[in-house]
C-alpha cells in the first residue's frame, strides 16, 4: 500500500484545512468578513436540534437565526436529553461527515444538497411559524446561502476546475462549522456557566436532565467529542485523497 501520507494531493488538503483554520480564528471578531459564515454555522446548530427532535418523535414549530448570532429551535415533545446536545454535537458530526465525503464524486453534490434542503426547510417554516423575532434575517440568509448551494451542486456535476473550486469552497464551510462547534462549546459550556432567569446553556440544561455530570463536565465531554469528529473527518478525507480509501 505504501506510505499513508503525504502525496501532493494530501498536502494540498492538509495545508488548506490548516490555512482555513488560521484564517477563521484570525478573523473571528471581524464581523464584516465572517458574519455570514457564523450565521450559517448557527443554521446548522439549530437544524441539528430540529432533526434530533423529529427523530425522537417530537414536533418542530420553527427555527430562528438572529443577527446577533443567536438562534432558537421551537419544538414540542421529543427526547430532550437527545435534543439538547444535538446542536453542538450534531453540528460537529455533520461537518465531519461532510468533510470526509468531499473527494467522492457524489460527495460535493450531497453536501451542497443537504445544506440546501435544510435552508429550504427553514424558509418554508417561516410560512407557518407563529412567532419569529428575526424573520427577515432568517429569510434573507436562507435565500442567500440556498443560492450558493444550488451553484455548488451544479458545479459538482461539471467536473474539472469548477468541481475542484466547489470542493474547496465546501471544505472551507465544513471547516468553519467544525471550528465554530469546538469554539462555541468551549465558550458557552466550559469557559462560562450560563444559567440565569432568561438564558441557560445547553450544558446546564443537560446537567439538570442528567445530573451524573456537572454542566462544565458535559461541556468538556462535548468538546472532546467534537474535536474527535473534526479530526476523524479530516483524516478520512486525507486518506481518500491519497488513494488509501476507495469505499
Amino acid at each position: 500500500m505504501g506510505s499513508l501520507c503525504c502525496n501532493a494531493h494530501q498536502i494540498d488538503v492538509i495545508v488548506a484545512v490548516c490555512a482555513y483554520t488560521v484564517l477563521i480564528l484570525g478573523t473571528w471578531r471581524v464581523d464584516a468578513v465572517v458574519k455570514p459564515f457564523k450565521l450559517l454555522a448557527v443554521f446548522v446548530h439549530e437544524g441539528c436540534h430540529a432533526c434530533a427532535c423529529l427523530a425522537t418523535g417530537g414536533r418542530v414549530d420553527g427555527v430562528e437565526v438572529n443577527i446577533n448570532e443567536g438562534g432558537v429551535t421551537r419544538y414540542r415533545g421529543g427526547w430532550r436529553l437527545c435534543v439538547t446536545p444535538a446542536g453542538y454535537l450534531g453540528g460537529a458530526l455533520w461537518a465531519a461527515i461532510c468533510t470526509a465525503v468531499l473527494d467522492y464524486r457524489w460527495g460535493i453534490f450531497a453536501v451542497a444538497a443537504s445544506l440546501g434542503l435544510a435552508l429550504l426547510a427553514t424558509l418554508l417554516s417561516l410560512l407557518w411559524t407563529k412567532r419569529n423575532d428575526d424573520r427577515a434575517t432568517t429569510g434573507m440568509l436562507s435565500v442567500f446561502f440556498l443560492g450558493i448551494c444550488v451553484f455548488l451542486a451544479w458545479a459538482s456535476l461539471e467536473g474539472g476546475t469548477v468541481r475542484l473550486v466547489a470542493q474547496y469552497v465546501l471544505l472551507f464551510v465544513t471547516t468553519y462549522v467544525s471550528v465554530f462547534s469546538v469554539y462555541d462549546i468551549y465558550d458557552d459550556c466550559v469557559r462560562r456557566y450560563v444559567n440565569d432567569a432568561q438564558t441557560k446553556s445547553d450544558a446546564v440544561v443537560c446537567a439538570q436532565l442528567c445530573p451524573i455530570c456537572p454542566a462544565r463536565g458535559w461541556g468538556v465531554v462535548w468538546l472532546v467529542i467534537s474535536m474527535g469528529f473534526w479530526a476523524g473527518g479530516v483524516c478520512f478525507l486525507v486518506l481518500h485523497v491519497g488513494g488509501h480509501l476507495n469505499l
